[in-house]
């Protein structure tokens, strides 16, 4: 069996199609999922919310995918969306940016963690100027 690739991506309650067209254009998700963990820490330094802290998945995907693993999902309860505000997906966005900026060298790849965090930020934005709410979703490519 082949390992999908993972990344983690936002979701938007509502659509915002041009922020959201920019947003796949300018990101992959792919080193935010790979870097999660030191990601994670480097928020805990920010005093901001850890990325992983904003994840959610629609109770149907989530039992799709138990189902896919063998799991009957009719046996379990399944936790419901969770969303968040725009604002505070900005604030830990924001931090991370910082934080990777000042700290290049404790990343291995910096640069790809920085445009899918540039990418989140510009999305999130819209997203808060339209209060419409996110989480992140953790997606194989």
């Amino acid at each position: 069996m082949a390992v999908m690739a993972l990344a983690m991506v936002i979701t938007l309650e509502k659509e915002l199609p041009d922020a959201a067209a920019a947003y796949t254009k300018g990101a992959s998700g792919k080193a935010l999922a790979r870097e999660s963990d030191r990601l994670d820490s480097a928020a805990r330094r920010c005093h901001v919310t850890a990325l992983t802290g904003m994840l959610s998945e629609s109770p149907a995907a989530l039992a799709e995918q138990m189902r896919a693993e063998g799991f009957d999902p009719s046996k379990m309860r399944l936790p419901p969306e969770q969303w968040f505000p725009a604002a505070d997906g900005l604030k830990t966005i924001r931090g991370l940016v910082e934080h990777v900026t000042a700290n290049l060298n404790d990343f291995k790849f910096p640069n790809p963690i920085l445009r899918d965090l540039r990418a989140a930020e510009a999305l999130l934005a819209a997203a808060d100027a339209s209060g419409v709410r996110f989480h992140f979703t953790k997606t194989e490519l």
